[in-house]
């Protein structure tokens, strides 16, 4: 009987919001909240988000390759190469810097 009693208390404790009420007290609100409305569940709900698409990136420049290195010339080389990296940086695109921020106040969205 004791550990009838201790389990019931532990349970008591701990929160059991899984265990509804039956009988007389299912409708006296002494149990958990009942699910919410319909209504209420849709205002709730984050709007869809706004997606752009990404601009098609421009393909790297392809202007020295390995029969251009040779032993006699391989500073030109590196010159070739460091010049192809910067353009090839230059080209890339920068990232869009727009931001849509939204508003609530007491779940209205303000504008």
């Amino acid at each position: 009987m004791t550990r009838l009693l201790l389990a019931l208390a532990l349970g008591a404790l701990i929160g059991c919001t899984g265990i509804r009420p039956v009988g007389p007290l299912a409708g006296s609100g002494l149990g958990p909240k009942a699910s919410k409305a319909k209504g209420d569940k849709d205002k709730d709900e984050p709007p869809e988000p706004v997606t752009v698409p990404a601009p098609k990136p421009t393909p790297p420049l392809n202007t020295t390759g390995p029969e251009d290195v040779t032993p006699e010339n391989p500073n030109l080389a590196i010159r070739k190469l460091q010049q192809e990296l910067e353009a090839d940086k230059k080209t890339v695109p920068s990232a869009p810097k727009t931001v849509e921020v939204s508003r609530y106040k007491n779940g209205v969205k303000q504008e």
